[in-house]
């Protein structure tokens, strides 16, 4: 009997040993095909209306910019195919008695001098807001963009108050639009 026990502890680890191995799978990967979505109708951006008090020269202004999507205008296409309908922009500024001091509206064609053919064939005018008073200006951030996507053109648009408009693309870092009393370095 003394001789069982150490031939069944043996064949107890053997049998542990190979029930431990582990069987070889299958290298078959089952994926599902990607279908890519077909476009849908025409995408809009969605209607924009900001309205902003400033002083300016001394008197008092009231800055409206209303962005709106224009069935008028071409439309433009992604890489999917995807159709989407571009903006009209209308910016009217106003004296504090109501009077119309600068009222035009803007297309992407406003800034064709400024884009690529890229934004130009596939962009949008996105981004219009009313961006801060300097000196003798009032400016405007502006925007023409790939739909959908976060590749766009940034540009300054500034009136004069002669009413007439300069226009520049945007070169200025984001680090650099920051306020330096907003940033917290203390590492806390």
């Amino acid at each position: 009997m003394k001789r069982l026990i150490p031939f069944v502890a043996i064949m107890l680890l053997v049998g542990a040993v190979a029930s431990c191995r582990s069987k070889k799978k299958p290298e078959v990967i089952i994926a599902t095909k990607y279908e890519k979505p077909a476009p849908q109708g025409p995408i809009r951006t969605d209607d924009y209306k900001d309205t902003k008090p400033f002083e300016w020269l001394g008197a008092d202004y009231v800055c409206t910019i209303e962005r709106l999507a224009d069935d008028s205008l071409p439309m433009v296409k992604d890489e999917t195919g995807q159709a989407f309908i571009d903006n009209r922009v209308k910016v009217t500024i106003s004296s504090s008695d109501g009077s119309v001091f600068f009222n035009r509206t803007f297309t992407k064609a406003s800034f064709n001098s400024y884009i690529d053919d890229g934004f130009r064939k596939n962009g949008i005018l996105e981004g219009f807001v009313f961006d801060k008073v300097e000196g003798n200006e009032v400016r405007f951030a502006c925007s023409v963009s790939l739909p959908q996507s976060d590749e766009y053109i940034p540009l300054v648009l500034a009136v004069t108050r002669t009413g007439s408009i300069s226009i520049a693309r945007d070169t200025r870092l984001d680090a650099e639009l920051e306020d330096p009393e907003e940033t917290d370095d203390s590492g806390v």
